[in-house]
C-alpha cells in the first residue's frame, strides 16, 4: 500500500494457477492459469479501486457432443476496496481494507468474480448446419435416435401403475 500511495496508481498482473488451492470445491475445470490484468488506483478516502479484466480458459463438455472444449471466458473487472471505519452501509460489491494493510490479497474477490460470471454450462452456437466448437452436423444432436414404441415409454411404466382407474 506503501508503493501506491507513492505512485498513486500501480499495474496489477497476476495468474492463478488451475490447480491453485482458491478454486477448490468449485468444479471449475481450466485449461490454463487465470489471468488478471489490472491497475491499482487510490481513492479520495484512502480506498483503492482496481479496473481491469480477468480472463479464463474454461473446460466444459460440450452441450451437444459432450466432447472436451476450451472456452475462453474474458470479463472486465472492477473491484473497489474501502476503509472498514468510514463504511457502513451493506453493499457486496464494496470490500473493506484496513487503513495499516500493507497487501492487498486479490485472489477471494477473483476468485468470486469468476464464479459469479463463468457460465455453468456451455452449449456451442452453429453455422451452416455445423457446431461451431466440434464440427459435427446439427442434425445429430436434434432427433432422438432411438423411436419409441406405440405403447409409450417403458419408464413411465412405475408412474402408470400408481394412477388410479
Amino acid at each position: 500500500m506503501w508503493r501506491l500511495r507513492q505512485a498513486r496508481t500501480l499495474p496489477v498482473t497476476a495468474t492463478i494457477a488451475p490447480d491453485a488451492e482458491v478454486w477448490a470445491d468449485t468444479e471449475l475445470r481450466f485449461a490454463a492459469a487465470v489471468e488478471v490484468g489490472a491497475a491499482a488506483a487510490l481513492t479520495a478516502d484512502d480506498g483503492v479501486v482496481v479496473q481491469g479484466s480477468w480472463r479464463a480458459p474454461v473446460l466444459y463438455d460440450c452441450g451437444r457432443c459432450l466432447e472436451e472444449l476450451e472456452v475462453a471466458v474474458e470479463r472486465p473487472l472492477t473491484l473497489l476496496y474501502v476503509p472498514e471505519d468510514g463504511w457502513q452501509a451493506e453493499d457486496s460489491d464494496v470490500r473493506t481494507i484496513g487503513r495499516r494493510e500493507t497487501v492487498l490479497d486479490l485472489s477471494d474477490a477473483i476468485r468470486e468474480e469468476v464464479l459469479l460470471e463463468v457460465p455453468r454450462y456451455f452449449v456451442p452456437e452453429y453455422e451452416d448446419g455445423r457446431c461451431t466448437q466440434c464440427g459435427d452436423p446439427v442434425e445429430r444432436f436434434k432427433y432422438a435416435t432411438e423411436e419409441v414404441s406405440a405403447a409409450g415409454d417403458p419408464r413411465w411404466s412405475a408412474l402408470k401403475a400408481l394412477q388410479g382407474d
